[in-house]
């Protein structure tokens, strides 16, 4: 179990997943929240590789209008269909998909969002500059909105396409955030 930080779910417990996800650390979770809190109001956000969909529900908790979750494991699929049943949001739509598949399918029904968080297993590194590169070819990102990776090491993140960059250090795991 993790705990909602902030927001109209704050101190409310969530479940994760099986062992096959690790779950954004409360730190960091807080850190990102508050680092994003300017647009979070009404915001509408993508969590990619959602894991329990901690990311997600943290925005929703502090104003987001809707979140899209995305994982390929079921298991993971059906804690965040839980979750949401625990704190009755309805303000969600989970996709049980691989991410290529299910930005195919959000980029074809015409979505774009103002927060994409993302955070999948860090050895996946080039899952990092797939999804970025897709979400901004097709334009899926809208201007003031920003892309949140949580990784460890070294990425190469294409930082001369955006705005504004900034990047945070929380033990091994770094936090950038990409602003268009």
């Amino acid at each position: 179990m993790i705990r909602i930080s902030a927001g109209k779910y704050r101190s409310r417990n969530i479940e994760v997943p099986p062992s096959t996800t690790v779950p954004t650390k409360s730190i960091v979770r807080t850190a990102l929240s508050n680092a994003t809190n300017n647009i979070v109001r009404g915001a509408y956000v993508l969590d990619l590789f959602a894991g329990s969909g901690a990311l997600g529900i943290e925005a929703l908790s502090r104003g987001a209008s809707f979140c899209h979750f995305v994982d390929i494991d079921e298991k993971a699929c059906e804690i965040i269909k839980k979750n949401l049943d625990s704190l009755k949001e309805e303000k969600a739509r989970i996709h049980n998909a691989k991410f290529k598949d299910a930005l195919f399918t959000l980029k074809n029904e015409g979505k774009t969002f103002d927060i994409v968080f993302l955070d999948p297993p860090y050895a996946m590194k080039e899952a990092y500059l797939e999804s970025i590169g897709y979400l901004l070819a097709n334009e899926m990102v809208n201007k003031g909105g920003c892309i949140v990776a949580e990784f460890e090491g070294e990425l190469g993140l294409p930082i001369n396409l955006f705005n504004k960059y900034k990047e945070y250090t929380y033990g091994r795991t770094k936090v950038a955030i990409l602003w268009r």
